[in-house]
């Protein structure tokens, strides 16, 4: 069984200015508000990015809330820093069997019409694991790829459903 590592509690700017921060973007063809009613749905995100998501936090979430994910059978244990209703929402990993010493992701909806937004998905990170400079260039490819591609398949969900719309 792979160890689980506490990570540094980073703050809610870290994903934005962060060791290691990218910022990827992808208009959606839906308001702002449909898509953030998106990321607050365990389903979608099994939908669009391919993860397992249980809240562990009682709704109405908020900062501080908290949720436990699966993503490649690894497990990560979020907390909530920031949750501005609809225009964004940040966390960090507190614990994850991930060799990280830190992460964070901050995603922010800017309107572009009634009907369509901007997202902006950003992160940083800070590596732990072996490996050195090339674990960390090989995670951050990976990442970046898979995020890239996961943003499209965001775009495609909002696009083919009317289950976030309000």
């Amino acid at each position: 069984m792979a160890k689980i590592r506490t990570l540094q509690a980073v703050d809610g700017e870290y994903a934005l200015t962060g060791p290691n921060s990218t910022t990827l973007k992808q208009v959606i063809k839906k308001p702002a508000q449909a898509v953030f009613a998106s990321f607050e749905d365990a389903a979608a995100w099994k939908e669009w990015l391919g993860i397992e998501v249980e809240w562990t936090s009682e709704k109405p979430f908020g900062v501080g809330t908290t949720r436990t994910v699966i993503a490649n059978g690894q497990s990560i244990d979020e907390s909530f820093l920031v949750w501005d209703k609809p225009h964004r929402i940040g966390f960090r990993f507190d614990q994850t069997t991930l060799p990280l010493a830190a992460f964070a992701e901050d995603y922010t909806l800017t309107p572009l019409s009634e009907t369509s937004c901007e997202l902006a998905w950003s992160y940083a990170y800070e590596w732990s694991g072996p490996l050195g400079r090339f674990g960390e260039r090989a995670f951050g490819f990976f990442f970046s790829r898979m995020g890239k591609r996961s943003l499209r398949k965001l775009a495609r969900m909002m696009k083919a459903t009317d289950r976030f719309d309000q």
